[in-house]
């Protein structure tokens, strides 16, 4: 069974790896460069294309491929990768899917369209029973919620890091700040500018946003370094795809950005898996659950700005009884939630089993 899978983002793309990785014969699409070149990487003996913009050339050339099965992952709601991937017979399936309040307003605002769309899905797995819900409402046929493979895909792709690697020493107290976006970065300058005794990590949510950095950071004549190349600095950038998440594993305290301004948050699982003191600012529509389960157990922090991200750092720094408390959250939590991968996988298994087509990795 040849199964095509596609995501939008790096994100999406990081989200879907452990259900990637349970199949053989894969042919891998993204929309951005990003995931693109993220997916070549992970991924060199498997064909991988951009689609994006429901491209009609790309699409005849995956589907000159032949495969079999289309897992789509989270948004991704293309009217003609849809359509003619049912036209060719694909058994399509979408897994961590999610649905904003505005998405969820626009389909079934255009319910003539999107609805018989909808019902081309073998089988949906939403993300959350609220997203289960909504796609319900705007006329898919069958949906379930068997959990969130984010999750899972934690666990996924983590390299055992050494501080001496990245030019630190093992007493230094180390800050990394993650997927930092444009409009954040004179607040995340501003932190590492009021630390001085302190080392920091600034992983640029996209590459093009480094000459930003070193322009902020130069303002305030403050000693960095590219990961690659690398010299020992008090400012370490990152530049390199795939190292964040173990990153934060060295780290004594983790800011997830997409957070800081309006750009609906980013992935807080990650450093949480660590079981690191995590702040974020106020815009986290993306990950709203997650967050209020870590808020209410008081195992993850919000600041407005740098002036509240400092004063939270100082209040974290030596308050052990407080990373004791994000331990125990963090334990209990990840215990409780991982396992949806095999859930899911299974379930496409048997789906594809009583379909007329071959099953089974590889198959």
């Amino acid at each position: 069974m040849r199964v095509w899978f596609h995501a939008s983002s790096l994100g999406e793309l990081n989200a879907i790896v452990p259900l990637i990785n349970k199949f053989d014969d894969r042919i891998i699409s993204t929309f951005t460069k990003t995931a693109y070149l993220q997916a070549q990487k992970n991924y060199p003996y498997s064909k991988v294309y951009r689609y994006f913009l429901d491209n009609p050339f790309t699409l005849r050339e995956i589907l000159s491929q032949k495969p079999d099965v289309l897992i789509i992952a989270e948004t991704e709601i293309w009217p003609n990768l849809i359509n003619m991937s049912y036209k060719h017979g694909l058994k399509i399936f979408l897994v961590n899917g999610r649905l904003s309040n505005r998405s969820f307003r626009f389909y079934k605002a255009f319910s003539l369209i999107f609805t018989p769309i909808f019902k081309k899905f073998l089988r949906i797995y939403a993300r959350s029973d609220g997203d289960r819900l909504k796609f319900k409402l705007v006329g898919a046929s069958d949906v379930v919620f068997f959990g969130d493979l984010k999750i899972d895909a934690v666990k996924t792709n983590i390299r055992d890091i050494k501080r001496g690697e990245l030019g630190f020493n093992e007493e230094d107290f180390i800050i990394t700040f993650g997927s930092v976006r444009s409009k954040e970065i004179e607040e995340v300058v501003k932190v590492i500018d009021y630390f001085k005794n302190f080392k920091f990590v600034v992983a640029p949510r996209h590459l093009d946003n480094i000459s930003k950095i070193i322009e902020e950071l130069n303002k305030r004549e403050i000693e960095w370094s590219l990961r690659i190349p690398l010299k020992p600095s008090r400012v370490l950038i990152l530049n390199s795809f795939g190292e964040l998440k173990s990153i934060y594993g060295i780290s004594d305290i983790c800011l997830v950005g997409g957070t800081l301004k309006n750009y609906g948050g980013h992935n807080i699982l990650e450093s949480l898996y660590f079981k690191k003191p995590t702040i974020i600012g106020p815009y986290y529509k993306n990950v709203k659950q997650y967050v209020e389960y870590f808020k209410k157990n008081n195992a993850i922090f919000i600041a407005q700005n740098a002036s509240e991200m400092i004063e939270i750092i100082n209040i974290i720094k030596d308050n052990n009884n407080l990373k004791e408390n994000i331990i125990k959250v963090c334990e209990a939590f990840f215990r409780e939630h991982i396992g949806a991968v095999n859930r899911i996988y299974d379930d496409i298994l048997e789906r594809m089993k009583n379909s007329s087509l071959p099953f089974g990795p590889g198959g």
